[in-house]
């Protein structure tokens, strides 16, 4: 078990369950804090502008800046940081957890929060893609990808906050985006 604070940073594209993930493993941690990104970067106003889609502009140097703030100060044995964002930037000490899931569920999901159908294709086309695992790879020694509904995720996830080890998978999606594209002729890229 490792010694001293684990910093444990979820991240993956919208609507693949980062929110109830940090949630489930505070809960079993106990002894945890959850950080979310979006919320703090709303908060403390870490944002320049919105784009078209109405998407924060996030000033990620501060933000990178503001979460190893936290984390250093936190009192919890286990921080755990959660949102989209954070493969692009690096959160010192962190171990990361890129939380996959499959297209269509995401589809489903970010339809029904009432996003536009261009930022639902963008989105697949990012988890098809692996955008957040091949930034977090670049940003992060200990990288950790799984399906947020398997049955072994929870227990994986303690098991790297915990500093123990857990099986690294690759998950590959691109056959899934190409079904969609082909099932869906309105479905330009």
């Amino acid at each position: 078990m490792r010694r001293g604070k684990g910093i444990i940073v979820i991240t993956g594209v919208p609507g693949t369950g980062k929110t109830r993930a940090s949630d489930l493993l505070a809960k079993r941690l106990k002894d945890a804090e959850v950080i979310r990104a979006t919320e703090l970067i709303k908060a403390k106003r870490l944002f320049s502008s919105r784009g078209k889609d109405g998407a924060l502009i996030v000033r990620m140097n501060e933000l990178e800046r503001e979460l190893g703030r936290l984390a250093a100060a936190s009192k919890s044995r286990f921080v755990i940081i959660e949102g989209h964002v954070l493969c692009d930037l690096r959160v010192r000490g962190a171990s990361v957890i890129v939380l996959r899931e499959h297209l269509n569920v995401i589809k489903k999901r970010l339809l029904a929060r009432g996003y536009g159908r261009d930022k639902v294709k963008a989105n697949l086309v990012s988890e098809a893609t692996d955008y957040c695992g091949a930034h977090a790879e670049r940003n992060y020694a200990r990288v950790y990808e799984m399906f947020s509904g398997s049955r072994d995720t929870l227990a994986n996830m303690v098991k790297i906050a915990e500093g123990r080890k857990a099986p690294k998978r690759e998950i590959d999606l691109l056959g899934e985006l190409k079904e969609i594209i082909e099932k869906e002729k309105d479905f330009a890229i």
